[in-house]
């Protein structure tokens, strides 16, 4: 039975729940398709409505069927782009497979913890935000709704991150004085996150994106162009002014093997003169080191610092534990590491779109951000917009300058 509601002494329906679910499922797909725009990274706040809808719905398959909406259209991207990283090794069917596949993995928490008492979903619901957030699920858990953190309580950091579950905790109860309160609280951060001035050391700070096509493996390896990539990249580093730090996009050097390597042996070359004027340049590398382990790195020049390692490569295109091509993979470390004297937070490509590598990172009171990606495969899809839109929300919360440089 619909219930009736009057407006200005004016009669209307609220819409029956066959007509209404229909509806909420369309709005959870509209949440999703609020990543993805260029100039408007605001709007990923609308990603925390898809679990206020979640709990309006009137079944667990429809619960489910909203969840899946989201996700799929907020990914709306990876068809394409992984149709082309994919291109010379799977079928063309293989790309939406692994869309839907993801889509499903996300969705499935928010299906099974769906209950019909508010009661209930006021524990259910944080429940569900943390398992899409953490591994397992958390390895393909991209536009993870906790990212609206970012626009709704600047500067609060993990606190801002409780005070957005609980306030979607009181919606479920409609608490709404105390959501009213919660509210009042986001518009003052709001406000003082307008007046914050970025600390002066950050203007040294750069990043520099590129356009380079994709390099050809090392089975294969096309010895003319990885010999111009060098040069190119080592004219961009080389002109770098006295006192400055620039980010370059991961894998734009030609693989790099720290044991009688030419490729290493001009490297050094140039951090030696990087770091006679105090410069220095974090660039992207898959690094060859003992043991023959392959990592995705951002390698340091002019500094003293350790290669930067990718914690967490994208699964089945980079990650693959059964396979010696592998690339190395360590989910729970730090993401810290001090470079030009400053403890910087890198995230490198894939790990820009979850929310653990992030928050571990976050943990450690980094004093900046550094974003590396190379997405030659996705530069016609929303997919590097979507990385730059969770890492402005991110370092939005912390209050954290971002330094991103972009290979497309």
């Amino acid at each position: 039975m619909s219930a009736e509601i009057y407006v200005f002494g004016r009669k209307f329906q609220w819409p029956t729940l066959s007509c209404r679910m229909p509806l909420l499922v369309v709005e959870g797909a509209l949440c999703g398709f609020a990543w993805g725009h260029v100039g408007l990274s605001w709007l990923v706040c609308l990603a925390g409505a898809m679990p206020v809808l979640w709990s309006l719905a009137g079944s667990r398959w429809c619960a489910g069927m909203i969840a899946l909406a989201y996700y799929l259209m907020a990914s709306r991207g990876l068809p394409f782009g992984a149709g082309i990283f994919f291109a010379e090794s799977a079928p063309a069917w293989f790309s939406w497979a692994l869309w839907f596949a993801a889509g499903l993995v996300n969705a499935l928490p928010w299906l099974l913890l769906w209950s019909e008492t508010p009661r209930r979903k006021a524990w259910t619901l944080p429940a569900a935000l943390a398992l899409t957030a953490l591994p397992p699920v958390g390895f393909v858990g991209w536009v993870n709704p906790l990212t609206a953190a970012g626009v709704l309580f600047p500067g609060l950091g993990f606190v801002g991150l409780a005070c957005l579950v609980v306030g979607l905790v009181l919606t479920v109860l409609r608490r709404w004085p105390a959501v009213a309160i919660l509210a009042s609280v986001a518009v003052a951060s709001n406000i003082v996150a307008l007046q914050a001035k970025p600390e002066p050391w950050v203007s040294a700070w750069s990043g520099q994106d590129t356009a380079f096509a994709r390099l050809q493996t090392a089975a294969a390896p096309n010895f003319l162009a990885e010999g111009q990539r060098m040069a190119q990249v080592l004219m961009i580093a080389g002109q770098l002014q006295p006192g400055r730090v620039l980010v370059m996009p991961e894998t734009v050097l030609p693989r790099v093997r720290q044991v009688n390597d030419f490729n290493a042996s001009m490297l050094a070359d140039l951090s030696a003169r990087l770091k006679a004027k105090g410069s220095a340049v974090l660039i992207g590398a898959e690094v060859v080191g003992p043991g023959h382990q392959l990592q995705n790195a951002l390698v340091v020049l002019g500094d003293e610092s350790a290669p930067l390692v990718q914690r967490v490569p994208v699964p089945i295109g980079m990650w693959r534990p059964w396979s010696a091509e592998s690339i190395a993979a360590d989910p729970l470390a730090s993401g810290i590491a001090l470079v030009a004297g400053r403890k910087v937070a890198y995230l490198i490509c894939y790990e820009q779109l979850l929310v653990f590598p992030l928050l571990v990172s976050m943990a450690h009171n980094p004093d900046l951000i550094v974003g590396s990606a190379n997405d030659w495969w996705a530069r016609d899809t929303s997919i590097s917009t979507i990385q730059r839109q969770s890492l402005w929300a991110w370092g939005r919360l912390f209050s954290l300058p971002i330094i991103s440089a972009t290979n497309l």
